[in-house]
């Protein structure tokens, strides 16, 4: 069911405490309660969800930093 809601941008499996990562993006707080509790916590399984959100962008690349190949 995550893989067909737009607002979801990644969607990541993951280790440690906290079982998957989402990105979403939507167009207010309103937005994202909505997503929240209107779809994100009626998904079978899902007990806890926690959230946070970015204030602004400090660093962002997706060049990896792999060593130049000489001729």
């Amino acid at each position: 069911s995550i893989k067909e809601r737009p607002e979801v941008m990644e969607c990541y499996l993951m280790t440690g405490e906290s079982d998957y990562l989402l990105r979403v993006v939507v167009a207010d707080i309103q937005a994202l309660e909505d997503f929240i509790l209107n779809f994100l916590s009626k998904i079978p399984g899902v007990g806890n969800i926690k959230s946070s959100f970015a204030l602004k962008q400090v660093k962002y690349k997706t060049a990896l930093p792999l060593p130049e190949v000489k001729s």
